[in-house]
This record gives C-alpha cells, structure tokens and sequence, in this order.
C-alpha cells in the first residue's frame, strides 16, 4: 500500500503515516492531526472496526474508510455504525487513490471544522419510526418481493442513505453508480439490508419532535418524495433526471443531522425562519456557519455517493451560486422545494435579501423562465393528490 500511494501521495502534497497496529495508529494520531484514516479490517489484537469506533469518539472529524477482504454480514454489523466507506482487498491503485483524493476534497463541502466534527460523531441518520417499524415487519416475512422493500425504503431517508452508502462503495465492484433504491435493493439482497435496518435501531425512535419543536421526520421525508416527483417532472428528460428521486429525498439529511446532534439551535433556526419568514438555509448559515444542505452534501460525500447526487443536494438551496449556464438536478429541485411550498411563489429578478422567491433572472439565464407557468400547473396538480397535516421546514 505504501508503494502504492507514494507518487500519488507527493503529487497531491499529502503527508502519509503507516502504522503497524491499530494501537500504533492511535499513537500516531495522537501526535499529529489526520484528515483520513484507512483501516485493514482484520489487523491483529483491535479490529478494524474498534478502531474506527475509537476514532470516532476521540476525533470524528476523520474521515473513516475500512478495508476488508470479505463482504461478510459480520463486517457490515460491527462496522456500519463507525465506517464512511468501504474499499474490498486487495484494492486496486487506482481506486485507493481517488477513495483517498475525494476524501481529501470533502473539506470544499464543509470549511468549518467543529461542522465536520458535527457530522462525523455519528453515523447514523433517526428514521422514522412508523417507516422503520414497516419495514422490519416486511423484511420478517419471506414472502415479501424486493420491490415491496424498495418502495418502503423509499420513504425513509436514514435507510435510504444507508442502502446507497453500500451500493455506491466499491466493497461490492458494480462497474457503474447506481442512482436507485431498487436497483440498490435488487443487487444488495435482503440479508444484507437487513443489516442495515439493525443497524439503524438505536436511532429509530429518536424522538425529534419532542426536542425540537414543530419538526416532524415523517413529514421532512414525506415533503422530499413530493420534491423529488414534482422535480423529476419539472427537469423532463433533460440530463440528471435519474438521480433526482435519490437527491430529493435526500436533500434534507443534513436537517436530521442538525436535529439530532444540535438540536437547541437547530429549534432556534426553525423558529427563526419562521417568524422572520427568511429562507432556513440562511438562518442556519447564521448560527451554523452552514446550512442543512452543507451537512447533508458532506455526509452522502463521507458516505461515497455518487457525485451527481452529493452536487444536487449540495446546490439545491442556491443553485445560481455555482455559475452554471445549464438547468440541472440542483436547479430542477430549488424550483420544487419552493413550488411545493407555495405553487403561487413570486419570481422577481431581483430577489431581496432574506427574501422567499423564485430568482426569474437565474431561471433566463438557465432558459427555462418560459416554462414557469406550466411548472406551476403542475405544482397545483401535486399538491391537490398530497396533502399533507403537517410540513417540515421549508427549504
């Protein structure tokens, strides 16, 4: 491995330490800070796997990848809590090197440190127990299909992210990205997906809505397959529309994230959009230093997923920001969330600070302001099928 990554290493500018043993690797941390640990499953006397758990409680800003010669249920059990991602042995040079370099890169998703550290002292998303509580019972009958469990899946976005975190690692080899639950659910099987639904117990009846006020997960993921559709249906068969179920659904993780692990200020940025009627995003970025969609781009990017997902739901919020000429999955969804809001949402070519409103002049340059009306149409459509009791936050 070593040789392995010394050219790459030098051409990067990244400084590399080899340790023999997980202790050693402890050691070595302790002494100097690191960005990225890559853990051998079956090293002698600690476990890859406790390794990584002591890495993460003593510093989860590292990114965590575990390398492991076998897909066994046994390494998925003791390391889907703690791993980011997953890498097969022997592995290919070329592959180890880009794990790493995309690892490196993650920090252009999230500047500030004490936010990946946020991220990372978990790995785990609260699933909602309703959605969980289904799935168990379908995966506890033989006779459910695989397309039964997929469509479960599809409305839980903790599990969701779990599923596509396995498929997207190269643990599994699947020569392209697969960008669908039930293309996902199709290749992984049940057994393994049921170790991800245990691995997500301990969080499924975390109760959100008791600490934070006013913010109800079922509706968070309820209001993300709303989004997802209407998005789907709004971007057509332009580029990008296969990934726009995932990214929708996931575009709000990093409002779980921010739920369960800062919830105080999480509920004060909630309350604050709402009485100030300014976008969440901005008031998170506020008390954060970031908005959910940072959190939540960062965390699908520690897990692996598959970049055109991580850049839709890193851009959702504020697409024009990235200078793009073209209307993609990130712009097809910053029109959804806010038509799903309100279908009637004003267009101005000059949106206001602080202000809620659709950005006319980023709709012309991207040429599609002439399709407004009819994406409107649409939104009505949606809505009068879906009603919903309650909404989560809105975008």
């Amino acid at each position: 491995m070593e040789r392995v990554l010394r050219r790459p290493a030098q051409e990067a500018g990244w400084e590399l330490c080899f340790a023999s043993s997980g202790e050693a690797a402890l050691a070595e941390m302790a002494r100097q800070p690191v960005e990225v640990l890559l853990a051998d499953s079956s090293m002698a006397k600690m476990s890859g796997a406790a390794l990584l758990r002591q890495v993460q409680e003593r510093d989860p800003g590292v990114v965590r990848i575990l390398l492991s010669g076998h897909t066994g249920l046994d390494v998925l059990r003791s390391a889907l809590p703690y791993a980011h991602q997953f890498l097969p042995k022997p592995c290919d040079g070329q592959l180890l090197r880009s794990t790493l370099e995309s690892a490196c890169n993650l920090r252009g998703l999230l500047a500030k440190p004490e936010m990946r550290q946020l991220v990372g002292g978990s790995n785990e998303l609260p699933s909602a127990p309703r959605t969980f509580i289904e799935l168990s019972n379908a995966l506890a009958n033989p006779s459910t299909s695989a397309r039964a469990v997929s469509e479960i899946i599809e409305r839980d976005i903790a599990i969701s992210g779990r599923v596509l975190q396995l498929v997207s690692s190269a643990f599994y080899g699947l020569p392209r990205a697969v960008t669908s639950i039930g293309g996902a659910v199709a290749y992984l099987g049940v057994e393994v997906i049921k170790a991800i639904v245990l691995s997500v117990e301990v969080s499924r009846m975390f109760p959100l809505t008791q600490i934070v006020p006013d913010f109800s997960v079922d509706a968070l993921q309820q209001r993300g397959t709303r989004v997802s559709q209407l998005a789907k249906r709004i971007l057509g068969h332009e580029p990008g529309g296969d990934v726009l179920l995932v990214a929708g659904l996931l575009q709000d993780s990093g409002q779980l994230v921010l739920a369960s692990r800062a919830s105080a200020r999480f509920g004060v940025a909630l309350s604050t959009a709402a009485g100030r009627k300014q976008p969440l995003g901005e008031v998170e970025t506020e008390l954060f230093g970031a908005s959910h969609a940072d959190v939540g781009a960062y965390l699908l990017g520690l897990w692996g997923l598959p970049p055109r997902v991580v850049h839709a739901v890193a851009h959702h919020l504020e697409p024009e920001r990235t200078g793009t000429r073209v209307f993609d999955a990130a712009a097809a969804l910053y029109v959804a969330n806010l038509l799903t809001t309100d279908a009637d949402m004003p267009a101005l070519d000059e949106v206001p600070p602080h202000a809620i409103a659709l950005d006319l002049e980023f709709l012309r340059r991207v040429g599609v302001a002439h399709q407004l009306d009819e994406w409107r149409r649409v939104a009505r459509a949606f809505a009068g099928r879906s009603q919903s009791p309650r909404l989560a936050a809105r975008a």
